[in-house]
C-alpha cells in the first residue's frame, strides 16, 4: 500500500495521535441495493491503516455496513498533500457484532484527483459536541481494530 498511497494520507489513518487528527475525515463510497452511490463520512478514529490492509469500524445497523456486506467493495476519498484521493477496497474480512462491523480491506487501486487551478484542503468538516468523549471512543475503536491481526 505504501506504494500506491502517499505517506501524508496513511499517517492520518495510522491510529497514532487521534487528539491532533480530530478534524481528518474522509468519505466512504457503497453502492445501495437500489444501484444508487451511498456516502459515509468517517473520522481517523473509524479507519485503520496498518502494513497492507486498512480497517473500518462501522456501525452495524448502518447503509454502509449493508452495502459492505452485500458487495464487498467500496472506495474511500481523502484528501492529501492538495490532492482528493479515490482508494478502491476489496473486503477480505469483517467481524459482525450487534455493537459494531469492523471489515478488512485490501487496496485493489488508487487514484489522485487534481484540478491545476485548486488544491483539496479537505474532504468534509465538522465541529465534534464533546471532544474528550468522542477522543476516548475513538482511541479504543484503534485500539480494538490494532488488537485484531487479521479479520475472517
Amino acid at each position: 500500500m505504501d506504494a500506491i498511497l502517499p505517506a501524508s494520507l496513511l499517517a492520518q489513518f495510522d491510529g497514532d495521535d487521534l487528539s491532533d487528527k480530530l478534524a481528518v475525515s474522509a468519505v466512504l463510497a457503497t453502492v445501495a441495493e437500489d444501484g444508487w452511490p451511498h456516502l459515509a463520512y468517517l473520522s481517523a478514529g473509524e479507519v485503520l491503516i496498518a502494513g497492507d490492509r486498512l480497517k473500518l469500524r462501522l456501525w452495524p445497523r448502518s447503509s454502509s455496513a449493508a452495502n459492505l456486506r452485500r458487495d464487498g467493495h467500496v472506495a474511500l476519498h481523502a484528501a492529501a498533500d492538495g490532492v482528493a484521493w479515490e482508494v478502491r477496497l476489496a473486503v477480505v474480512g469483517r467481524v459482525d457484532t450487534p455493537d459494531y462491523l469492523i471489515v478488512e480491506m485490501t487496496v485493489v487501486g488508487a487514484i489522485s484527483h487534481r484540478a491545476p487551478y485548486a488544491e483539496v484542503g479537505g474532504m468534509i468538516g465538522f465541529t465534534l459536541h464533546d471532544e474528550a468523549r468522542t477522543l476516548a471512543r475513538w482511541e479504543a475503536q484503534v485500539a480494538h481494530l490494532r488488537s485484531l491481526e487479521q479479520v475472517s
